[in-house]
């Protein structure tokens, strides 16, 4: 449980959300509100978001997931990788290749958790941002882009996602 990689925080975060209705009353707590531009209703029932969460905490306990993290992908919160990572001018060794592509398998086996129960806009979202994540990590395995340049890709789609469902969430309000 040590290892809660970023992956399984996006995909709570961009899956599940969460929002409150408690009105701050003191000067801090105002400021550290969330705007209404930025507080996530959740997508997902409880039961749904559970087994989500599960299965992403299942899938980042194994060995080929802490490699994933410490020497490829920035997927930890707090990663003490993630500046190197970020910069790595470095292309995948035929070792990571493989440990990538059995992390991935794992990994992308909640993805059918992750679509249930969304509205058809939604799930159209969430299967974009699969397929051109999907591309950054096929690039990344075939040496065509560096660890430094996947991440930043990456960093980019997950953040792009996160826009456009603040977006398809707003148009429902």
């Amino acid at each position: 449980m040590n290892y809660i990689y970023k992956f399984g925080f996006v995909g709570i975060v961009l899956l599940s959300g969460c929002a409150t209705n408690i009105a701050p009353n003191n000067p801090v707590q105002v400021a550290k509100s969330p705007s209404p531009m930025t507080a996530l209703a959740p997508v997902h029932s409880g039961a749904v978001a559970k087994r989500l969460n599960d299965c992403i905490v299942n899938s980042n306990q194994g060995a080929d997931a802490l490699l994933v993290d410490s020497q490829i992908i920035a997927v930890t919160r707090g990663n003490p990788h993630a500046k190197a990572l970020f910069s790595s001018p470095d292309k995948l060794t035929d070792q990571q290749a493989k440990a990538l592509a059995n992390y991935l398998l794992e990994a992308n086996s909640c993805r059918p958790i992750a679509l249930e129960g969304l509205s058809p806009e939604m799930t159209s979202m969430y299967q974009e941002f699969f397929k051109k994540i999907d591309g950054v990590y096929a690039d990344l395995i075939s040496k065509k882009i560096t660890i430094g340049v996947a991440n930043q890709e990456r960093q980019l789609l997950i953040q792009d996602a996160h826009m456009k469902r603040l977006a398809i969430q707003s148009k429902k309000n």
